[in-house]
């Protein structure tokens, strides 16, 4: 693992990269996991990257894994984290595969540095809610407890992400989502990537259909339904790899 520091207001935050693979001349793929993850959920899909002669950065969200603990966890804070990483990395341009928290980082940053991302994959992300009869869904941005169960023998495997992870994210992050915010949508418009938004279905806590809406306000958005829940790359992991790799070669 290589440990950037990022300047801050409150000091210099850790965010851990690990980087492999090698630079055959094609972008570089940036892995971005989910809350309560790390970059350790990505190994089988970045060993399949790595054979395919890409290079792969695997990032460690803020409050993650080896990254550091923060004083604040706004969803603009993750933008501005990954945008770092790339500059600090000297990276022009990456195709990015992310997963919830991580795709809903992402994307933001797509939205403001759209020229900096090749082609996007957004596995299970988190729209922000448009109006009140989205907000009225209740949709909470966390695992549900047919996630949680399947996630268990995960967690048992591999505790590390669990342990490291900061406890104060979920509280920090959820209320973000518990507001209305049309603009989000229409800053969609400036997002130039190739995105593939891929939904677990109707296992997942994050309705189908508004992945759906997501894809169709992009402007070069596509769609498909993988279904078994919110952890796609974990649960249906073939399929996601093929899926994906299909994506990003087509570029």
């Amino acid at each position: 693992m290589r440990v950037l520091h990022r300047p801050t207001a409150d000091g210099d935050l850790a965010l851990a990269v690990r980087v492999s693979g090698a630079d055959r001349g094609r972008p570089p793929v940036l892995l971005v996991h989910g809350m309560a993850g790390d970059h350790s959920t990505w190994r089988a899909f970045a060993a399949a990257l790595r054979r395919d002669d890409r290079t792969v950065v695997a990032v460690d969200l803020r409050g993650h894994g080896r990254s550091g603990h923060a004083a604040d966890y706004r969803l603009d804070d993750f933008r501005d984290d990954l945008r770092f990483v790339l500059e600090d990395l000297g990276i022009d341009v990456a195709d990015v595969v992310a997963h919830s928290l991580g795709a809903h980082a992402v994307l933001r940053m797509a939205m403001e540095v759209p020229d900096r991302i090749g082609r996007l994959v957004l596995e299970e992300i988190p729209p922000m809610p448009r109006d009140q009869r989205d907000l009225a869904e209740g949709i909470v941005v966390a695992a549900s407890l047919g996630e949680r169960v399947r996630g268990l023998g995960w967690a048992v495997r591999n505790p590390v992400p669990l342990i490291r992870f900061d406890r104060r994210v979920p509280a920090d992050v959820s209320p973000q989502f518990e507001v209305a915010d049309p603009h989000w949508w229409t800053r969609l418009g400036a997002v130039a990537s190739p995105t593939l938004v891929i939904s677990g279905g109707r296992r997942s806590f994050l309705p189908p259909q508004h992945l759906r809406s997501l894809s169709d306000a992009l402007p070069d958005g596509r769609f498909i339904e993988i279904p078994t829940g919110h952890s796609v790359h974990r649960d249906r992991a073939a399929d996601f790899g093929a899926t994906v790799t299909g994506f990003l070669d087509a570029g």
